[in-house]
């Protein structure tokens, strides 16, 4: 098959979550099928995931950004004209003209059997190649993470966004979803979601997962009372859950173990967030093997207030041989039992109980580490889980055709 793939940014082993489920999903059919990948470029790292790219078998074409993202005050003062529009303001401003173009031009010159879609707000694209069988690969219900969003801050203005947000975005995911012909999720709770709310009932789901061997060419080198955080920081979500667990929960921590101490692992901290910065708080930035300071944890954890899907990060820590301390909304979407594999605390007094009790339990260490691994390596290997994704294309192809025969779309 010859297939359109559109995304926001190339992806890479060594990137964000979805980044790096992005390319291990896809990475296998390069030698299978002819694989275009369409994606912005901004100048930085890109040479490196450029080469990792057409070394995989990628044919690449990027659009080069015009302007990087707006500052965050920036992005507020424009939020208050853009509530009155009728597209969410997070696809307004992911939306470029010159991508859409560049999609028009590449199926003008050659003949797609599909057009992948990874991410749900680029779904808006769909609508300048109607004659194309569509998927959509989602990573979340982008809805119910601006819906949680406005639960967790306590600022009116930020309130009302989020609340302009959630129904803008339900409105956008229920048409974007059911003109495509086919869509994926990464959980069984995410698909049931898509069913209840937006009226789908044919949902693939394809999880998040992790490559489990490549952990194990990295020794474990614990460091005592360390606690982690996986997530890139440019996220919303992410700099969330590391506030919050940097100003309610590490306080608790560190009367209990002075010589407690955080990192977090993670591309682009805001100046904000480093300013946070103490002898006991470090912010590493984007760092070249994540495994490395990894595996100095003594314990990660996963303070997430937001955001659906399910986690790479936990089955990182899984994979890694680490011991996972997680909200319930952080462990979502993967089949996990407190107290066997990962430990699951919601208030900040429970979770730092927690974590600190398991520092100094090494009979739950041990437990949580074993069964944590043993269901990575049954439930979440990459390996197990690509084929779901050729799978997904050609029932695309197929409902498409029905759709056609039928008189289009719905």
């Amino acid at each position: 098959m010859k297939i359109l793939v559109i995304d926001e940014w190339l992806p890479s082993i060594r990137n964000s979550g979805k980044s790096i489920r992005t390319y291990e999903l896809l990475a296998p059919f390069t030698k299978k099928h002819q694989i275009t990948y369409l994606a912005h470029i901004d100048g930085k790292e890109q040479p490196e995931q450029l080469r990792q790219m057409q070394e995989a078998g990628f044919n690449t074409v990027c659009v080069p950004r015009r302007k990087r993202y707006a500052t965050a005050a920036a992005i507020l003062l424009g939020a208050v004209p853009a509530m009155f529009s009728s597209m969410p303001i997070s696809v307004k401003r992911h939306y470029s003209p010159d991508f859409a173009a560049k999609i028009k031009e590449l199926v003008q010159k050659e003949s797609f059997d599909l057009m992948h879609i990874e991410w749900s707000h680029y779904a808006v694209y769909g609508q300048f190649v109607p004659q194309l069988p569509q998927f959509i690969c989602t990573h979340n219900v982008e809805y119910l993470s601006w819906k949680r969003f406005t639960q967790v801050t306590k600022n009116p203005f930020k309130i009302a966004l989020g609340l302009h947000e959630a129904v803008r975005m339900y409105y956008f995911e229920k048409h974007a979803y059911r003109k495509a012909d086919y869509l994926s999720t990464v959980s069984e709770n995410d698909a049931e979601i898509v069913r209840k709310c937006f009226g789908i009932e044919d949902v693939a789901v394809i999880s998040n997962g992790v490559g489990i061997a490549q952990y194990d060419e990295v020794s474990n080198n614990p460091k005592p009372a360390h606690f982690v955080y996986c997530g890139s920081m440019d996220a919303g979500v992410n700099q969330d859950a590391v506030y919050y667990f940097i100003k309610d929960i590490f306080p608790l921590i560190a009367k209990k173990r002075p010589d407690a101490t955080f990192c977090v692992i993670g591309r682009n901290p805001p100046e904000k967030f480093l300013q946070l910065q103490t002898a006991k708080i470090k912010f590493l930035g984007g760092v070249a093997d994540i495994r490395v300071p990894l595996k100095e944890g003594a314990v990660e954890v996963v303070p997430l207030r937001i955001a659906g899907g399910s986690r790479l990060k936990i089955l990182e820590a899984f994979a890694a041989k680490i011991p996972v301390v997680s909200t319930s909304i952080g462990a979502e979407g993967l089949e996990i039992e407190d107290g066997k594999n990962i430990v699951l605390a919601d208030t900040p007094e429970d979770f730092a109980d927690k974590a600190v009790a398991l520092l100094d339990d090494e009979a739950l260490q041990r437990t949580l580490i074993e069964n944590g691994r043993k269901l990575a390596d049954e439930k979440y290997d990459w390996s197990s889980i690509a084929s779901l994704v050729e799978r997904a294309w050609l029932r695309t192809i197929e409902k498409h055709k029905n759709a056609t025969q039928r008189g289009g779309r719905l």
